[in-house]
């Protein structure tokens, strides 16, 4: 059985996109194809902000911590990360989040090279320059990125029948 993690950025919006796209995969996917799924918040991992400087010493106080998290990547086979538009990038949570992953295993690919990623969003607009930034972000870390992602807003709720067929096509990749 392979483990999918799904990741947001946030408590609010993001979270609620993930445990729809969650209850998707155990509703209309699981039954035929089962997998392990585990949903984080990355705000439910406080960790400092990640500077060459304080690395040692922050390493040290938040080492559990940073386990934990890293490990959540590591054993996963498939990774969706959600998370909203900010300032035309990437939450700053994910990126600090990532950094500290990639620099506390051996290689600094290991949570992510040869890993599935798809990619969702639910941000005040469309969300597709998050979308796009993560997407290059994932693969430069060698994930193997979904051509389609998710994305959802207030003016355009979650399509069911969309999100399904491209969760479909992530099950199958895996």
């Amino acid at each position: 059985m392979k483990n999918i993690l799904i990741v947001s950025a946030t408590r609010k919006n993001n979270y609620k996109l993930a445990k729809d796209i969650e209850a998707i995969l155990k509703l209309k996917i699981n039954n035929h194809k089962p997998h392990n799924i585990n949903i984080i918040s990355l705000e439910d991992f406080s960790l400092p902000i990640y500077t060459e400087s304080s690395f040692d010493n922050n390493l040290n106080t938040y080492k559990d911590t940073i386990e934990k998290l890293t490990n959540k990547f590591v054993k996963s086979q498939g990774i969706i990360i959600c998370g909203p538009e900010y300032n035309g990038s990437i939450p700053p949570i994910i990126n600090n989040a990532i950094a500290w992953i990639s620099s506390t295993t051996d290689y600094w690919r290991d949570a992510f090279n040869k890993k599935i990623a798809l990619i969702g969003t639910n941000s005040g607009g469309l969300g597709t320059k998050y979308i796009t930034t993560m997407k290059l972000q994932m693969e430069h870390l060698g994930c193997v990125v979904m051509p389609r992602a998710i994305s959802a807003n207030k003016a355009n709720p979650l399509n069911e029948e969309s999100t399904t067929k491209i969760l479909e096509q992530f099950i199958d990749l895996m």
